[in-house]
């Protein structure tokens, strides 16, 4: 698999699990000292035990999270590490309704020793509204 078919087969594993809420799916996708930075202050976790606690704590929300439409990918590799970032769409449903909104995500995978590639590090982000950096 080239490093873009390993990023969006990463993604795509991570959103299907937390849209399902599985815990454990998703600690699957990290490295024991794996990192997570989501959007909000408080959502962050180093390694298997804060990461699940994180978790638990976003899965007992009303709302459920996915992610939709990353890309383009922009990739790069050194040896056995991937790096990328995207552009995505947070999609957050509550009570049968689903909303769309801006996000942004990077990361880094490296293969653990049964060869599946796993998150070493994981960041989404909402973009902040302001002017173009092409703007005068």
């Amino acid at each position: 698999m080239t490093p873009r078919e390993i990023v969006d087969d990463a993604l795509r594993r991570f959103a299907e699990h937390v849209s399902r809420r599985d815990v454990e799916a998703v600690v699957a996708l990290f490295h024991d000292d794996g990192v997570l930075f989501g959007s909000e202050a408080r959502e962050s976790a180093v390694g298997s035990t804060a990461l699940r606690q994180l978790l638990t704590s976003l899965f007992a929300r009303p709302q459920t999270y996915s992610w939709a439409d990353w890309g383009p990918l922009i990739t790069g590799s050194a040896g056995d590490v991937i790096w990328f970032v995207s552009p995505a769409t947070l999609l957050e449903r509550v009570d049968g309704a689903e909303t769309g909104f801006p996000y942004r995500l990077s990361g880094v995978l490296q293969p653990a020793d049964d060869g599946n590639w796993l998150f070493r590090q994981l960041n989404g982000s909402e973009p902040a509204e302001g002017p173009s950096p092409t703007d005068p």
